[in-house]
């Protein structure tokens, strides 16, 4: 499995957990059956990160696309911007370009017309403020 599959993985995941309102392990296991323990390392690095995060992504996501609610964007959108967003901010063996061009991608094959300019939009504006994210994240933890 490429590493851009396993990550389309994951986007399914944290969509269905942005639908339901909590993450479901069952769909992490279901996911997980018969491929390589290098994919699965990554796949639940990626989605235990993602959910470990959660409530903070969202408030990234909230803070960069100006005048929308969470609860008003395109769940599939805010999978898409959480999963990089995290790479951006806190997988540094991921380029960024890598984890934005990709959920840019994603955005154009699985989502609304206008989601891929949302998308790098919203990605554009993390990667600028990286280094500042990164250090709420951190202050957040305590």
């Amino acid at each position: 499995m490429s590493r851009k599959t396993a990550r389309e993985q994951v986007y399914k995941l944290i969509y269905e957990r942005c639908v339901n309102g909590e993450a479901d392990n069952f769909s992490l296991e279901l996911c997980l059956q018969d491929i390589s323990s290098e994919d699965e390392i990554f796949i639940r690095k990626l989605y235990e990160g993602v959910n470990e995060k959660y409530e903070f992504l969202k408030t990234v996501i909230e803070k960069y696309a100006k005048g929308f609610a969470f609860e008003r964007i395109f769940k599939l959108d805010c999978a898409l911007i959480m999963v990089a967003s995290y790479e951006i901010l806190f997988l540094d063996d991921i380029p960024v370009g890598v984890s934005v061009n990709e959920a840019v991608e994603f955005a154009k094959q699985y989502s609304t017309e206008k989601s891929r300019s949302f998308v790098n939009g919203i990605l554009a504006s993390v990667v600028a403020n990286k280094e500042e994210l990164t250090e709420e994240a951190l202050n957040e933890q305590g």
